[in-house]
């Protein structure tokens, strides 16, 4: 266990500390896969893992003034991906929100400038909108991905 947290942390800081390229976005699983999750290994979780890194990533891209570097493919899987036992007792309630945050997605990744900046900031929103009928725990951590002075 220790072991594990150990090297998640390494990876996070080194994925913070260099800026993102397109391929380091697209390849987010293996840094996501690292992480601990209390509740399981499930595809969906996986991915929301890879989400979170990238969402990171924008963040710090944004701050720096920069514009997001790309979007991954692998995030339209939301809708499909098999979660964790128990976590989602109505599909359809829960595609509803993965479709608007693949909408909000679209949008980040279409926009430039301030308006891209926007765009972050709603998809941030879908993120809090979700979690906020589904699993609560992230919802302090999504928080804290406001882009501060940009």
């Amino acid at each position: 266990m220790g072991n594990t947290w150990f090297f998640s942390a390494i990876c996070l800081i080194a994925l913070a500390c260099n800026p993102a390229t397109e391929s380091q976005i697209t390849d987010l699983q293996p840094a996501a896969e690292a992480i601990s999750n209390p509740n399981g290994d499930s595809e969906l979780a996986l991915l929301m893992r890879a989400m979170t890194v990238y969402m990171e990533q924008a963040k710090d891209s944004l701050e720096q003034g920069k514009g997001i570097p790309g979007c991954p493919e692998e995030f339209k899987r939301l809708t499909e991906a098999t979660e964790t036992e128990g976590m989602i007792k109505d599909r359809n309630h829960f595609n509803a929100y993965a479709e608007q945050w693949l909408s909000d997605l679209d949008q980040v990744c279409q926009s430039k400038g301030k308006g891209q900046l926007q765009a972050y900031e709603r998809l941030r929103t879908s993120c809090l909108n979700c979690h906020q009928s589904y699993c609560q725990g992230p919802i302090p951590k999504i928080q804290r991905l406001t882009v501060q002075n940009p």
